[in-house]
């Protein structure tokens, strides 16, 4: 649907009662409606909100300019856990990509699928982790999940399902340690509080009451959690 500049996809949803929008982290919008409400409704209530929208699509496209153009190559910068390690591309290294005196040394081998090496890194490396935070964490929310997971989440960087199951993405890793502990403490609160309601958030803070400068780390910075 077009707003004045703006072209919002509109998606409806049987559970939700009023209309939605969302401004995705590159900068594209959609809304979320009713699924009974008329387009016309729904035009009336996003012309509405056109100059709200507009300035936070204008904020998004300014923080998308701290995104970093990786590539891989030697000397390029890499993160995990926060910390920046650049590359080297070794002819003799014994493992496909490990971190080696302060350096990502990668196997010559495995340059042609150099993302998806650095991908499983981080997935191996990241779930010892993320199991012993949870842990922790589990305690202090009272809530436990069934199972944890490292995957592709798109354009989100941690869920949880009706089964209890934690979902992380595996940028989540690249981030520093105060990041990923947010957002364990996020999801876990959610296996009590499904909705971002006032009791959610009162929850959160109890356990974590500097979260709204992790949120708005997420949102200034988070693209900069990427590969290429």
């Amino acid at each position: 649907m077009k707003i004045g500049d703006l072209e919002i996809e509109i998606k409806r949803s049987k559970r939700r009662k009023t209309i939605t929008v969302n401004i995705e982290r590159d900068g594209s919008v959609n809304a979320v409606a009713p699924f009974d409400c008329d387009d016309e409704t729904i035009r009336k209530e996003l012309e509405a909100r056109e100059y709200l929208i507009c300035k936070h699509v204008a904020n998004r496209i300014a923080v998308n300019k701290a995104y970093v153009n990786r590539t891989f190559v030697n000397g390029q910068a890499f993160l995990f856990m926060g910390e920046s390690y650049n590359l080297h591309i070794s002819e003799t290294a014994r493992k496909s990509l490990e971190i080696v005196d302060d350096k990502f040394v990668l196997s010559e081998k495995c340059l042609p699928k150099a993302k998806e090496t650095f991908i499983n890194f981080y997935k191996k490396q990241g779930l010892p982790y993320l199991r012993e935070r949870v842990a922790y964490f589990s305690k202090l929310v009272g809530r436990e999940p069934v199972s944890i997971r490292i995957i592709e989440l798109g354009s989100h960087w941690a869920s949880c399902t009706p089964r209890q199951t934690i979902n992380f993405h595996w940028k989540c890793i690249m981030a520093k340690p105060m990041i990923i502990d947010y957002l364990i403490v996020h999801e876990l609160t959610h296996l009590k509080y499904p909705q971002h309601t006032r009791q959610f958030w009162d929850a959160v803070f109890s356990v974590m009451p500097n979260y709204k400068e992790c949120e708005d780390w997420l949102h200034n910075y988070g693209v900069t959690l990427e590969l290429i």
